[in-house]
Protein backbone atom coordinates (compact mmCIF):
# COMPACT_ATOMS: atom_id res chain seq x y z
CA UNK A 1 0.00 0.00 0.00
CA UNK A 2 2.79 2.42 0.88
CA UNK A 3 4.50 1.65 -2.42
CA UNK A 4 1.32 2.57 -4.33
CA UNK A 5 1.04 5.85 -2.41
CA UNK A 6 4.67 6.62 -3.21
CA UNK A 7 4.08 5.95 -6.91
CA UNK A 8 1.06 8.25 -6.93
CA UNK A 9 3.02 11.01 -5.17
CA UNK A 10 5.96 10.65 -7.57
CA UNK A 11 3.62 10.79 -10.56
CA UNK A 12 1.93 13.91 -9.15
CA UNK A 13 5.28 15.62 -8.56
CA UNK A 14 6.50 14.78 -12.08
CA UNK A 15 3.26 16.06 -13.63
CA UNK A 16 3.56 19.30 -11.68
CA UNK A 17 7.18 19.75 -12.77
CA UNK A 18 6.19 19.09 -16.38
CA UNK A 19 3.50 21.79 -16.18
CA UNK A 20 5.99 24.21 -14.62
CA UNK A 21 8.48 23.43 -17.39
CA UNK A 22 5.82 24.00 -20.05
CA UNK A 23 4.92 27.31 -18.43
CA UNK A 24 8.59 28.31 -18.40
CA UNK A 25 8.99 27.36 -22.07
CA UNK A 26 5.92 29.44 -22.91
CA UNK A 27 7.33 32.43 -20.99
CA UNK A 28 10.61 32.20 -22.88
CA UNK A 29 8.80 31.94 -26.23
CA UNK A 30 6.75 35.04 -25.43
CA UNK A 31 9.88 36.96 -24.43
CA UNK A 32 11.58 35.95 -27.69
CA UNK A 33 8.59 37.07 -29.75
CA UNK A 34 8.49 40.42 -27.93
CA UNK A 35 12.23 40.88 -28.47
CA UNK A 36 11.83 40.10 -32.17
CA UNK A 37 8.97 42.60 -32.49
CA UNK A 38 11.02 45.31 -30.78
CA UNK A 39 13.89 44.61 -33.15
CA UNK A 40 11.54 44.76 -36.17
CA UNK A 41 10.03 48.02 -34.89
CA UNK A 42 13.50 49.54 -34.50
CA UNK A 43 14.45 48.45 -38.00
CA UNK A 44 11.20 49.85 -39.41
CA UNK A 45 11.85 53.13 -37.59
CA UNK A 46 15.38 53.18 -39.01
CA UNK A 47 14.07 52.55 -42.54
CA UNK A 48 11.39 55.19 -42.05
CA UNK A 49 14.03 57.75 -41.05
CA UNK A 50 16.11 56.84 -44.11
CA UNK A 51 13.09 57.22 -46.39
CA UNK A 52 12.24 60.58 -44.81
CA UNK A 53 15.83 61.79 -45.27
CA UNK A 54 15.84 60.74 -48.92
CA UNK A 55 12.56 62.51 -49.57
CA UNK A 56 13.91 65.66 -47.93
CA UNK A 57 17.18 65.46 -49.84
CA UNK A 58 15.39 64.89 -53.15
CA UNK A 59 13.12 67.90 -52.61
Amino acid sequence: MACKACQVMCKHILNRKSRLNLNRIHEVQVKLIVAQMIQIDRFALYLGILVDLRIELDS
